[in-house]
């Protein structure tokens, strides 16, 4: 049975679906930048200085060490970005799931009340009925 309201759960179930996807989708980005900061965690302590050599091979190994850590830290900015769009897009999803809710329950109220006012024009139909074959009978 169709409602007032049918088209709107139609659009927020799209809605819903939609900030869901979004919600996994930023999952997933935070997991690969997890382990994205854990395999350039390691390669910074993968690296050491030379013990023994010249002072260009000294210098080369700081330069590595340093260009590990700046890409460490970046992977580590874009962690926490990732997290913040995550807290965000979870709002969304909570926001979309109780308009849903919300749309819903005001279709089931509608559905409940056309619901009883065919019941009640079912009863003066058959009491009508009832009435008319009463008094048909008789004749």
């Amino acid at each position: 049975m169709k409602s007032k309201y049918s088209s709107v759960i139609k659009l927020r179930k799209q809605q819903l679906d939609k900030a869901e996807a979004n919600l996994t989708k930023t999952r997933q980005k935070l997991l690969q930048c997890e382990e994205e900061f854990k395999e350039a965690s390691k390669t910074c302590e993968s690296l050491t200085l030379a013990d023994k050599g010249s002072i260009a091979l000294l210098r080369s190994s700081l330069k590595l060490q340093e260009i590990a850590r700046e890409g460490k830290q970046r992977i580590k900015q874009k962690l926490d970005l990732t997290k913040k769009e995550l807290v965000h897009h979870q709002h969304l999803y909570k926001k979309a799931h109780l308009e849903f809710e919300k749309i819903k329950v005001l279709e089931n109220e509608e559905l409940k009340k056309i619901q009883k006012a065919l019941q009640k024009e079912e009863e003066k139909f058959i009491d009508e009925l009832a009435i008319t074959r009463h008094f048909n009978k008789d004749k």
